[in-house]
């Protein structure tokens, strides 16, 4: 199975993106290497530090959402396990940003949030 960790999001207040951007350029002695109004990334090695601002308070549960990267022959078949397991897609096909590319924004049975998409290079 190819497979591999692109990016880990932590989900933070709306009100203190700012500051934890801040917090992590700082850390990291580097600027975000991609940022909008509704995400930003730091590249630390191979792997992507995501920080994603949310309106309502966050759950533990919801604090960070890894994005695990399959082959184009593996995702569908990724999702698919998934959901056999008992994970329920809350983002899947057109809704989610990476249409046409396939992924999904699961939540596993103990409400855990993870993602699930094709390689980007």
């Amino acid at each position: 199975m190819s497979m591999r960790i692109r990016t880990v999001y932590f989900c933070v207040p709306a009100d203190q993106f700012e500051e934890v951007v801040g917090f992590w350029g700082r850390v990291l002695g580097v600027a975000p290497a991609q940022r909008s109004d509704a995400w930003c990334e730091f590249k630390v090695g191979e792997i992507n530090l995501g920080l994603l601002p949310v309106i309502d308070n966050v759950a533990a549960s919801e604090s960070c959402v890894p994005v695990l990267e399959f082959s184009d022959d593996e995702i569908d078949a990724a999702i698919a396990r998934s959901k056999r397991q008992g994970a329920v897609a809350i983002i899947e096909g057109r809704d989610h940003p990476d249409y046409p590319r396939t992924a999904a924004v699961m939540r596993d049975p103990w409400g855990y949030r993870f993602e699930m998409t094709n390689f980007h290079g």
